[in-house]
């Protein structure tokens, strides 16, 4: 049974998804999934922009960290 684990934005929408290894190696088997994970799925400019104010975040110590089983707890994953 393939499980996946979901990541949300600060609106609760589900914006990834990340798979076990084992389940994606079980997901290539299906024919066509292979070229799915070659397309090329452009980042939307906003995403970048979060993603380095987070980094500068992290890297000034203005954001809060947690250790991930705590975030699983949280967060219900």
């Amino acid at each position: 049974m393939i499980t996946p684990q979901y990541t949300y934005d600060n609106t609760g929408n589900k914006v990834g998804v990340f798979l076990a290894i084992e389940d994606w190696y079980q997901l290539k088997q299906i024919p066509g999934v292979e070229e799915l994970s070659e397309t090329d799925m452009a980042v939307p400019e906003w995403q970048i922009e979060m993603g380095k104010r987070e980094l500068q975040n992290i890297s000034n110590g203005t954001t809060e960290l947690m250790e991930w089983s705590e975030a699983k707890k949280q967060f219900k994953l």
